[in-house]
């Protein structure tokens, strides 16, 4: 395993021991092993199989194990429908860092999640966010006054305390901008295998311009659903082709869990 690798599984291991109890596999930080880095104490936790359909699907997430069973009994569960947003009492600074890095791909089976070597953080109401890694769903998770997107893009953070911040950005289907054609040419197409790219991506390049957003307070969207999650929806989308799509959907499949009961949580826009 790359020495990066190293570090940055240690370093995410470390900060799971804090406020959340785990981290889940599409959140958790690139290691080579399959996608789970969750509580080490937990054997069962990191064998636990899921998927989106049939009897390992979401509906089906909270009984498959003891360490998934926020899954069903969370009542600040992500994703969720984006509507009757209020603005926020209190401006939400929000200042993204994100700098040119190798990057490495990981098909975990569930998503394609890319890390990074260099250092990109976000700075959310002067609170300091690492940027752990970057993943696809598809269609999108959130909606936003009921509309769907065909993906969405999760950019995960996590401070030295163990917080969690995703800055989710919605992508519809029309041109893809040059970052996103680069990463989509080397996909790796096996479960469990990681490609380095021979070439530095300027990750900044793939967010939108501008940055005004929604938020709320949810869950991560996978096993084990932990809460606790702070949420940033970019209102303005970015632009992926079509054969993007179905080229990741053929590789990875559906992957997007269905949308959550909002349970009176305040959405503030930004």
């Amino acid at each position: 395993m790359k020495p990066f690798l190293n570090w940055l599984a240690a370093s995410t291991l470390l900060a799971n021991l804090s406020l959340l109890p785990s981290i889940s596999p599409a959140y958790a930080s690139s290691t080579k092993s399959q996608d789970n880095v969750s509580d080490p104490s937990s054997k069962q936790s990191m064998e636990a199989r899921w998927d989106y359909m049939g009897i390992d699907g979401p509906d089906h997430w909270g009984i498959l194990t003891k360490e998934y069973m926020t899954c069903e009994t969370g009542n600040r569960q992500s994703p969720i429908n984006i509507s009757m947003a209020k603005h926020g009492q209190q401006h939400n600074s929000l200042v993204i860092r994100y700098h040119p890095s190798q990057v490495y791909e990981l098909n975990n089976g569930h998503t394609i999640q890319v890390s990074h070597a260099s250092g990109c953080e976000a700075h959310l109401n002067n609170r300091t966010y690492k940027l752990r890694q970057f993943h696809f769903h598809a269609p999108s998770e959130h909606h936003i006054e009921d509309q769907a997107f065909p993906m969405e893009m999760h950019f995960v953070h996590q401070d030295e305390k163990g917080h969690i911040l995703v800055i989710a950005v919605m992508m519809k289907t029309d041109s893809s901008v040059p970052v996103l054609e680069e990463l989509w040419r080397w996909l790796p197409k096996q479960q469990g295998k990681e490609v380095s790219l021979p070439l530095e991506i300027s990750i900044a390049d793939i967010l939108p311009t501008v940055t005004h957003h929604y938020s709320y307070s949810g869950s991560l969207t996978t096993p084990p659903c932990s809460e606790g999650v702070q949420w940033i929806i970019l209102k303005e989308p970015i632009h992926i082709s079509n054969e993007d799509v179905e080229n990741f959907v053929q590789i990875i499949g559906h992957n997007a869990r269905p949308i959550q009961p909002r349970r009176n949580r305040q959405i503030e826009e930004e």
